[in-house]
């Protein structure tokens, strides 16, 4: 199947979504995944991550069955599943021939979202319209990928919980945290791997680092600079992202220089700390 009939398929699914009433969405229970959720996979530049699932409750065969991955655990407006402003990937898996089983592969590249180290997050759909016509939606809870980094150490000692890392307490920022930040931001407003990334950072003060990334994705090459500043809110320590530069299209550029394509762009955004012990 081709990435534009993917796309085309998933702009359908997307439809049927929007189509049913808010609250409508059934739980959908997850009872195998491969990758598990919190699993820790390497970096895979080509050929996609091969999924496979396996779901409880009466799916049917013929029931749209799609995976999303996003840069962020961020919902949308209905709560549940997540937010399309941050998804990297979209696909729709296919039975395996196993009872309540479902596969697929990711995004085989080039310039794959699965090429950039990070966490990501994940969520399985199910769509189907049953013999009198009545359509369904089950959606499964959010999971988590840590891909190209390891899975954070799980908590210890009275009071701690399953499943999270080691939170950031202190403002101090690293160069490993800025260079950190300048993925993170990159993916979360291009969509796209960086390749060619250059991040050129140094430090302002004990909390603020000062980067100017250059790189390139399949439509435009960047050149920036940006500006990660460690605060507290909420209780928790953020990354405050300033990035103002210029970036020209790969078309343009076959034909005029870097300075005559150049359009500017500004972002802001606020990260979310990066996980002790994480590259």
């Amino acid at each position: 199947m081709t990435r534009l009939l993917a796309a085309a398929l998933a702009l359908a699914a997307a439809l049927l979504v929007l189509a049913a009433p808010a609250g409508a969405a059934d739980p959908l229970t997850v009872t195998k995944s491969s990758p598990a959720d919190g699993a820790s996979v390497p970096l895979t530049p080509t050929g996609g991550i091969p999924w496979q699932i396996t779901v409880a409750g009466d799916v049917p065969a013929d029931a749209g069955v799609s995976l999303t991955i996003s840069s962020t655990g961020a919902t949308g407006p209905d709560g549940v599943t997540l937010a399309t402003a941050d998804r990297v990937d979209f696909v729709f898996l296919t039975p395996n021939g196993a009872p309540g089983g479902w596969a697929g592969r990711t995004d085989p590249g080039p310039d794959a979202w699965s090429a950039t180290a990070g966490t990501y997050y994940w969520q399985i759909i199910a769509t189907w319209t049953d013999a009198a016509g009545v359509f369904h939606q089950a959606v499964s809870g959010v999971a988590r990928l840590f891909l190209g980094i390891p899975a954070p150490a799980a908590p210890t000692g009275p009071g701690a919980g399953g499943g999270g890392g080691r939170p950031r307490t202190t403002l101090r920022m690293s160069t490993v945290d800025a260079r950190y930040y300048v993925r993170t931001v990159i993916r979360r407003r291009t969509t796209r791997a960086p390749a060619g990334l250059r991040y050129g950072c140094a430090p302002r003060n004990t909390r603020t680092f000062r980067c100017a990334p250059t790189w390139r994705d399949s439509r435009n090459l960047y050149r920036a600079t940006a500006t990660f500043t460690h605060v507290r809110s909420g209780g928790r320590v953020v990354a405050q992202a300033t990035v103002t530069g210029r970036r020209a299209s790969r078309q343009c550029l076959r034909t005029r220089s870097f300075s005559s394509c150049a359009q500017p762009f500004r972002w802001r955004a606020t990260l979310a700390g990066r996980p002790v012990g994480t590259r």
